[in-house]
Parts: structure tokens; sequence; C-alpha cells
């Protein structure tokens, strides 16, 4: 590097350049790089062999960078250290003459990446890589020393890969942004594209979501489906009360792609009212009736539903259809005995074909970032394709039974009611008002012979955590455990295990958008080394890709945005033209071309094509399993008239759990309490997206560039009014009871002292600690009774007047 290659305005500050390694980093280790790998580089290099020596540096730099994703790129060289700041359009040339010496800070030390011209040491480099480049009579040499317990050989043999490609690349057109520069051989690029998506299934997926349920029902009609309220439910009367209601809403004009709502509770009449609207050709919309009716305004009139299906105790709750429009309501409480008033003289007969494989089959709503709900539009081709991947690969029969536990607005239940019954099987449903009782679950197990747990991670770990407390041999008979929609624990494999040595342990990863899952994991053993469950392989007949932010295709272990393609795609979103645009696109990539959907997520390959998971490159985050945009939280606190400017963040307890902070500045002269903000942002968003806190800023912080600094607005000091802070109780508890329950509270939630009229939610309870504290504290302790109960003295004074006894007692 020349000395006067110096840029005015340098970085004050050039962070480490960490390149993606095979194994984690030990805190305190120094580097040695006493592993060596050799090449040829590239064919002959315009200029002097100065000039050329640095083109190569600036191309290593150019490598750096695209394995990093850093900006800022420091080297140790002959010359010192020589820094590279690589903008968007950066050429190699441009980095050749912006290269500048860097002055190391006291506290920055030796970067742990070195280049020089010339032959390699002989001694060992104290790198973790170190580039030497050598010119001989037929061209560059290279030789790159590496740190033997960070890089294995053949990824080390991969950065000189890479190398070379990218230089001949820059060589040949030296105009090109580093950006575009590409990085692997044709070889490696169609492994990454091709070989590793190599996933053509012949699976029925030409047909609908309700054909299979039909074929079932015409061969066994006696077979059991549903299981709920001590009642035994067959294929046959299942089909026959879905049947009467498809030529009901036949009548009413459903069709292909008609939209009809739905609002039921988990049951038996729950699968014959989705059956009988896919039946009738229409594709069914999920509304949950614990929503806020503004909420529910939006989804029905953003899906234009026509008909709602649903009961008379929620029809009550549903709101009404704008001013001159019609809203045809449906009610389905006496749909299976067959005498519902308007369904009793509806035909028993399977209506025949209506819908076909690429109509829609429902639409889910996801959380969406500019406030509105986001409706994902499914065809049934898709649906079915994951669904038959499933039974086929885990071989799930009529013997096989499930237990439902998944929100018909979550998409995981489609294979509780739908899946589960494609092959014959058995759902058991608990009953509602115990639905969130988790000795309940494992009571169902022994009894109903459950096989099959499908669920969010949270739920399975809920019920481990019971079955370990009481010693219960409940999961007996399990054999599959398919669990999807969140970061799976490391440790939870061989906790159930321990519970159920032979079952099958299956992470499942995707998005909505993909129908339900897209890619798989089976975990045979975990590894001491994980800090996450591997996220797998592309599920038949549908591919992923990780790209930059170019789109163009990366190396393995280099991290980029996952992108997924393949028959399970949505059609998009449903009347959101514009945000279809920005999420689903038409790609290629030389030979290879595809509809692609940019799930938001972080990826990477592994070198033997497994994907691994590393978080959000947005603000979207998941709690217990569902998918929240902190932008939409964010916009309905803005819209309170005293919110001048709002941020929510998603913050860790001491025990690994997410719960949202909300923070919002106030207009001048405006003082909103947090606890009319949070009834604010009740009012229109469901329960789970409501932040158990939120704090009232004077102005949030920003950084030096004057844009909001979101990791500073997620370290603010732990107030009072915040969860896990507690709050000096008024009065210490009274009485065995009360004694037992704020000790339970306070190992759950992970504080110091709760007072007898200590607020479980105001001291940072949320659904998921809730569960804890059912299974905790037993005595048939229903859900409902802790939100009419939520201080010490209140439910401590229920379970006594209702004749328990604390277990201790």
């Amino acid at each position: 590097m020349s000395p006067d290659t110096v840029t005015v305005d340098a970085p004050a500050a050039w962070p480490a350049v960490l390149v993606p390694a095979d194994r984690p980093r030990r805190a305190g280790a120094d580097p040695r790089a006493t592993g060596v790998v050799r090449g040829a580089l590239a064919g002959p290099v315009p200029g002097d062999g100065t000039a050329a020596g640095d083109l190569l540096l600036a191309c290593f730099a150019a490598l750096l960078h695209r394995l990093t994703g850093q900006d800022l790129i420091a080297l140790a060289t002959a010359d010192g250290i020589t820094g590279y700041t690589v903008a968007e359009d950066s050429t190699t040339a441009d980095l050749v003459t912006g290269g500048t010496s860097v002055t190391p800070t006291a506290d920055a030390g030796t970067p742990p990446v070195a280049a020089v011209h010339g032959a390699g040491p002989q001694d060992v480099p104290p790198y973790e890589l170190h580039l030497a480049l050598d010119r001989q009579d037929d061209g560059w040499r290279a030789e790159l020393r590496y740190d033997e317990r960070l890089f294995t050989a053949d990824s080390a043999r991969r950065v000189l890969s890479h190398l070379r490609t990218l230089t001949a690349n820059a060589l040949q057109d030296p105009h090109t942004p580093v950006s575009r520069l590409a990085l692997l051989t044709a070889e490696e690029t169609h492994r990454v594209l091709t070989e590793w998506n190599d996933t053509a299934a012949d699976l029925p997926h030409g047909t609908c979501l309700h054909t299979a349920f039909e074929e079932r029902a015409a061969a066994d009609p006696g077979a059991p489906a549903v299981v709920h309220e001590a009642r035994i439910w067959s294929y046959g009367e299942i089909n026959a009360a879905a049947n009467r209601l498809a030529h009901r809403l036949q009548e009413a004009g459903v069709g292909p792609d008609v939209r009809v709502g739905l609002c039921l509770e988990r049951s038996a009449t729950l699968l014959a009212a989705v059956l009988g609207i896919l039946k009738a050709g229409g594709a069914y919309v999920p509304l949950d009736p614990d929503y806020p009716t503004q909420r529910l305004t939006t989804m029905l009139e953003g899906t234009s539903c026509a008909v709602v299906v649903t009961d008379r105790l929620r029809a009550t709750v549903l709101p009404a259809p704008s001013p001159g429009t019609e809203r045809l309501v449906v009610l389905a409480d006496r749909l299976l005995d067959g005498t519902a008033p308007e369904l009793a003289d509806q035909p028993e007969t399977d209506p025949g074909r209506t819908a076909g494989p690429d109509d829609l089959c429902y639409v889910i709503h996801t959380s969406g970032s500019t406030g509105l709900p986001k409706p994902i539009a499914l065809r049934h081709r898709g649906v079915v394709n994951n669904l038959a991947d499933l039974n086929s690969r885990y071989t799930v029969s009529p013997r096989d039974r499930v237990l439902a536990l998944s929100s018909p607005s979550f998409d995981m239940s489609v294979y509780e009611f739908l899946g589960i019954t494609a092959a014959g099987g058995t759902v058991v449903v608990p009953d509602a008002d115990r639905a969130k009782d988790v000795a309940y679950w494992a009571q169902l197990f022994a009894q109903h012979d459950v096989t099959v747990w499908n669920s969010a991670p949270a739920l399975l770990e809920l019920l481990t955590e019971h079955l370990e407390h009481t010693g219960s041999a409940a999961l007996g008979r399990l054999r599959l455990v398919m669990l999807g929609g969140d970061w799976v624990p490391v440790s939870l494999p061989d906790r159930v295990r321990a519970l159920a040595p032979d079952v099958r342990f299956i992470v499942l990863g995707g998005a909505t958008e993909a129908s339900i899952h897209s890619t798989l994991y089976e975990v045979v053993e975990t590894d001491p080394t994980w800090t996450s469950i591997p996220y797998g392989r592309p599920m038949a007949n549908q591919r992923a890709y990780v790209l930059d932010d170019a789109a163009q295709p990366i190396p393995p272990g280099v991290v980029g945005e996952l992108h997924l393609a393949g028959t399970g795609l949505a059609r998009g979103y449903l009347e959101r033209p514009d945000l279809t645009a920005e999420r689903f696109l038409e790609w290629s990539h030389g030979d290879v071309r595809d509809r692609l959907y940019r799930t938001g997520d972080l990826a990477r390959w592994r070198p033997d094509g497994v994907l691994e998971l590393l978080g959000r490159k947005d603000f979207q985050v998941k709690l217990h399993g569902l998918r929240v945009e902190l932008g939409e939280i964010e916009a309905v606190l803005r819209a309170h008239p005293a919110v001048r400017e709002a941020v929510v963040t998603a913050r860790e307890d001491a025990a690994g759990g997410r719960h949202l902070v909300g923070h919002a500045v106030a207009h001048p002269g405006t003082a909103p309490r947090p606890d009319e903000l949070r009834a604010h942002l009740a009012k229109a968003l469901p329960s789970y997206m409501v932040p158990s806190a939120v704090l009232v800023l004077d102005e949030l912080p920003l950084n030096v560039n004057g844009k909001l600094d979101r990791k500073a607005v997620g370290a603010l000091a732990v107030t009072s009014d915040e969860p896990g802070a507690g709050q000096a109780p008024t009065e210490a508890p009274v009485g065995a009871w009360e004694e037992y329950i704020a000790a339970v509270w306070q190992d759950i939630l992970r504080i110091e002292s709760v007072g007898r009229d200590d607020d479980f939610f105001a001291l940072g309870g949320d659904s998921m600690s809730a569960l804890r504290c059912l299974t905790r504290i037993g005595n048939g302790l229903r859900w409902p009774d802790l939100f009419r109960h939520p201080t010490v003295r209140g439910l401590a004074a229920h379970l006594t007047a209702a004749g328990c006894t604390p277990p201790h007692a």
C-alpha cells in the first residue's frame, strides 16, 4: 500500500474484521494462524508489482466486506494498518485509491486479518487469517494461513476460491461495484441454487384441502375424526355436517375465492365448518373473538367477507358491517346434529368439485408494520403439498392422534384439523374451559393415547416442565413431535426424549406466506456447541435461497436474507398489491429463475447444505410463536392524541423469555399515564401485542447521525413500571395460600418480592407465565380465574372459597 493513499475524514473507529468461523471464538484466546492452504490466484494483473499488489489487496478487502457485511475493513499490512471504506457503489479501483493508513487505538489492538506482498512468513502469524500474495512468472500465487481453532481447511480453501473468483470478475470489468462481483464458481453456484434445492417429489398437491377428508369419510365413515367433550365424532358425521353447511353457503353465493369469516372455538364444529366452507369453494378467514372490535372490523372489511360462520355467543361480539353493506351470518350452534333451522333441510351429499388447487383455501392475518394486519392469501395446492409431505415423510396413519392446541388464527392449526385427518387420524380437542390447563393436557395424552404433538415450542416446554415436576408418564405413546413458529430451546429435544424415548423430534421453519412450513430438521442428537437448533433443509417441492442485498447468492457460512420459493408460495397479500410487490418478487441468477418471498430472516448455509437461522433483518419479532411487527404497535401508540413519538422494543427477562416494552414521548403540555396508553393499545390490538409496560420519556435517544438509536432505547434502565422490576409490597402476604401464591409468582416472574395486593400482570406476567402459574398452583385453577383474580389476596380468597388447599399443606 502506497503511503500517500490516504483519505480525509477517515472513520474514528475501525471494528475488527470477523470472518464467519466454523467454531466459536473464545474470549481471551490470542489468534494463531497455524494452518495453511495455497493456490493460484489470478493471471496477469495490470500495473507494476506494487500497483498490481495493491489491486489484489483491494480485492481481498472487497471479499472481506462481502463475507462479513462490514463496511469498514481494517487489515494489518506491511505498512501498518490499512483501512478500506466500502460504499454501496464502490469498485475495487475505488478501494485502491481510497485506502487509508489507520492509527490503532489503545483498545483496538491488532486487526485479526492481515495481508502482505511477497512470500509468507516462516513463523506462525498472530492473526485469524493471514494472506500472502507472491508474484511469479505465470501469475500470482496466494498462501492463506488460518487459525485452526476457528476454521477448517475446507473453509480456508473456499476463502481462496472466492478471492480467485472475485478477482477474476473484477479484472474483467473494473467498473463493476463490489456488491455485484461474483464470489461463487459455476460449480458452487449450481450447488447452492440447484443441488440443495433438489426437492421435487410426487405428492398429491393437485387436489383441494378438503378432498382427502371426503375420501376418508367415504372409505371408513365410522372412523373417529374428533374427540371432544367426552364425545367421539366420526368421519361420516363430520362430513355430513360439512356438506349441509356447504350447500347453504353455495345458496348464499359462496364459490371459488369468496371469503367466509369463521369465528368459532376449537371443536368438532370448527372442523365441520372449515370443511363446509372449503367444500362450497370458498376460503375461510379465521376471526378470534378475543380480538378488539377495531381489529375484527379491519379483518372483515379487508377481506370483503360477505358471510360469517359463527355461533350465537360469538355473533354478539362481531362488528356490524359498514353502512350500506350486508353480511350474512350463518349460525353453527347445532351444525353437527343437523337440527340447525337453516341447515336441517340441506343435502348431506358431497357438493362435487367447486374450487381448484390454485384457488384460495384460507386467508390468515399476521401483524403488519403499517399498523394494519396483513391478509395472506393461501392456495389449496401449497397447503396440500405441505400436509402431504409431513404425513408421508413421517408415516402418519389412522392410528395417530394429535392434541389440538393451536388457535385457528395460527396456521399450525391447519395440520391439527386438516393434516391429521387427511391421513385418517383423530383430533383430540381440549374442553374450552380447560384449554389452557397444562395438567389437563397431560390427562388427555394418557386418556386418548395421543401420538403426535404439533405446536409452537413454548407449549411443549410448558408440558415438559409439568411432567418433569410431577413425574407423570403421560407421553408414553408419543412418537412424533413437530414444532414450528418460533425458536426451539436447544435443551428441549433431550428433555422430551427423557419422557418419550422413542419420539422423533422435528423442527419446522418457514412463513405463513409459504403455506405453514418450508424447511425441516430432525434432531437426532443435540450438539453441545449449538447456540440454536439448525433450520434444516427445504421440504418437498419447496426451495430456499440465501441472498445478499444485491440479490446475489452467497457462499456457505456467510449471512444473508432467506428467500423462500416453490409450491407453497402464497398468491400474496389479499387486495394489497403494493405490499405483495414489496415481499414477493420474480428473480433470476444465470439459468435459475424463480418467484421468491423475502422473509426478512437472516440465515446462512452450512457447508453440508443445512440452513441456520440467525435472527431478523427488520424489526419483526416472534413472541410465543406469534409474529409481531413492532411497527404496527408503534403506529397504534402514536395514534394516541397525547403521543408525539413512540418506539416498541422486545426485551429478554432473566428466564430468557421475551416481553414487549413501549416507549412514548408526549406532546408538550401533556402527560399521559402508562396505564392509559396500555388501555389505548388494548382497544386496537390483540392481547399478545399489548406491551406489558409503557415508559413515558422526555425524548427518544438518537445516534450521532440524528437517527433513532434502537439499541439505546432497548438498553434503558428497568423501572418499576416495567416487568421484572417488582414493586415495594404494600402489605406482606398473609396465610398459607397467599404465601404460596407469592412464592410461585416470585419464582416464575424472577422478582424479589410480591405483596398481597400486587397484580400478576402489572408485575410482568403474560400468557406463557400465566400458564406456568396454572401448572404450579394446580387445585383445578382455570385460565379465567387468574384474570378475574389477578392479585395475591384475590386469588387466595377465590381458592379458599373453592375449598382448595395449598400444595405444600
